[in-house]
């Protein structure tokens, strides 16, 4: 004999509760989701009217970095450049006015070289510097938060944003592959905590090898400021898996550049470019496969194999 399952109804407040529940949950999701598809419209319209304000670290939908092996001492210096082109074809012929805003941990302090700025058409670039600095004495695994915005105010209102978490740990230089599946490309981000600058061509009365505090850097004439170097980053790549993004402002500063030959052209497959002390760089590659994710915190050679020169 067949035992018969009872199945509870709803009170009627039960039901309120449900229904209640249920419709929070959608207009969650649904402003969730609303606002990705508004900024989606908006960039697709942006691009129609030949507007273009764009970041090699800041995003439209925000972006997450994290920055290890700060020594929490010094002031942590992140370098934001805008630009206002797609390609070398495709570029704003109007001046971009934009806003900065900064939002950080209490524990440190933040200040911009610019709280506004343009980004005049003939050039179509721009940037500004953020620097943190600390307010307290911090311990290995310590870890603060800096969040910054830049607001286009005309011809056209664009925000674009990210998040930089730096965590206290062992001094040097260290790097992460940012990845994941279904993105076009990948983000290579190398952070160089030294700080100072070792001579590699000799002027007045400095030597090579000689290194040189970053206030003594900083006070030397921009031609011997040249012949210095923090650290030089070799970046070594398979051109039929990723390719470089040779728009990158990065990359565009790069020197010693190789390529292989594959199906009749040229691909680079391997660059270096040099870095200030206490900093970092963000070197973008487009996959040849979006479905695959290539993420890697640096530990192992990964897709694109990082070398270290300082």
């Amino acid at each position: 004999m067949r035992k018969k399952i009872r199945i509870k109804k709803l009170n009627s407040f039960q039901r309120r509760v449900f229904f209640v529940f249920v419709g929070c949950l959608t207009l969650t999701i649904g402003v969730t989701l609303g606002r990705y598809i508004y900024r989606g419209i908006l960039d697709f319209y942006f691009r129609t009217q030949n507007f273009y304000f764009e970041s090699d670290k800041l995003t439209t939908y925000g972006r997450n970095y994290s920055l290890d092996y700060w020594n929490g001492v010094d002031p942590y210096h992140i370098v934001i450049n805008l630009n206002s082109y797609k390609n070398n074809s495709l570029k704003s012929d109007s001046d971009i006015e934009y806003e900065v805003e900064l939002n950080c941990s209490d524990t440190i302090v933040c200040n911009t070289t610019k709280d506004s700025g343009t980004i005049y058409h003939d050039s179509n670039t721009d940037s500004f510097t953020v620097t943190l600095t600390p307010t307290q004495t911090f311990h290995d695994g310590d870890s603060v938060v800096a969040s910054i915005t830049a607001k286009s105010t005309a011809p056209y209102q664009k925000e674009l944003s990210a998040s930089f978490k730096l965590v206290v740990g062992k001094y040097g230089l260290s790097h992460e592959i940012v990845d994941a599946k279904n993105d076009v490309y990948l983000e290579v981000n190398v952070t160089n905590t030294l700080l100072y600058y070792t001579v590699k061509e000799a002027f007045g009365s400095y030597q090579v090898g000689e290194q040189l505090t970053i206030s003594e850097y900083l006070e030397l004439s921009e031609s011997d400021q040249e012949k210095c170097v923090s650290a030089s980053i070799t970046l070594e790549f398979d051109p039929s898996v990723v390719y470089v993004d040779n728009n990158s402002t990065t990359f565009l500063q790069a020197y010693d550049v190789q390529t292989e030959r594959l199906d009749g052209y040229d691909y680079i497959n391997r660059f270096t470019f040099d870095m200030d002390a206490s900093s970092s760089s963000v070197v973008k590659f487009y996959k040849k496969d979006p479905t695959l994710d290539y993420s890697s915190d640096g530990s192992q050679d990964g897709v694109v194999k990082v070398s270290y020169n300082y």
